[in-house]
């Protein structure tokens, strides 16, 4: 397979140092992640993944480490480039489409991809072709306390915003209108909000005051 032409990669080129950061998995929102997503996997080891948005390939490396066969894509030249200096398998694509056969993957593993994207529910339908039947997909959005959402307050300006400020309340209609079915959610408290407090609220409320919104879903 080769690498698909990716015109919009390059502005995610300059943030190349920031996400090739070990410590940003060792926090509690992608660490949260990468729990939830073994758990949601029920431990299936030796099992293909396919991380979609990898970055710099530090979540398939990990994905790797906890035991499964993950292959990485991105749309940023120098995040491919760094991944496939530390030997893992992670091309370069829009995902428009997924460059693999249909049903090719057990899991599909997607973190704060959507909302970035043109069209997230094109995406999301190729994750799904690319998945087998009864296979799993975990997707994480950023809550709307996250700075993205300071960004994309300029397209109230008539500026050309690259964020979509794609709600978890929306991500949960766009999963179930593709006829995914939703096995389990789980979000990471922003500290402004009380333990307590978030305890007892509903889920919508919740994914409102979460830093990080996960869902798990099956074919």
């Amino acid at each position: 397979m080769t690498d698909s032409v990716t015109p919009n990669g390059c502005w995610w080129d300059q943030h190349v140092d920031f996400f090739s950061d070990e410590a940003l998995w060792e926090q509690e929102s992608r660490k949260t992640l990468m729990d939830f997503f073994l758990k949601f996997a029920k431990s299936n080891v030796h099992k293909r993944v396919l991380d979609v948005g990898c970055g710099t390939g530090i979540s398939t490396k990990r994905l790797n480490q906890m035991g499964f066969q993950a292959v990485g894509l991105d749309v940023s030249p120098k995040m491919v480039d760094y991944a496939r200096t530390n030997s893992l398998e992670v091309f370069l694509s829009d995902c428009n489409p997924i460059p693999f056969h249909d049903e090719s993957f057990n899991f599909v593993f997607c973190c704060t991809v959507l909302e970035w994207v043109q069209n997230p529910a094109a995406l999301v339908s190729e994750m799904i072709r690319v998945t087998r039947s009864g296979g799993r997909i975990v997707i994480a959005c950023l809550g709307p306390r996250n700075l993205p959402f300071d960004e994309a307050y300029n397209r109230l300006l008539g500026e050309q915003s690259n964020y979509n400020m794609l709600m978890p309340v929306e991500l949960h209609r766009m999963l179930e209108s593709l006829g995914l079915k939703i096995k389990s959610i789980k979000g990471v408290r922003n500290q402004g909000v009380s333990e307590e407090m978030y305890d007892k609220m509903d889920w919508i409320t919740k994914s409102f005051c979460s830093n990080l919104w996960i869902i798990g879903c099956e074919k």
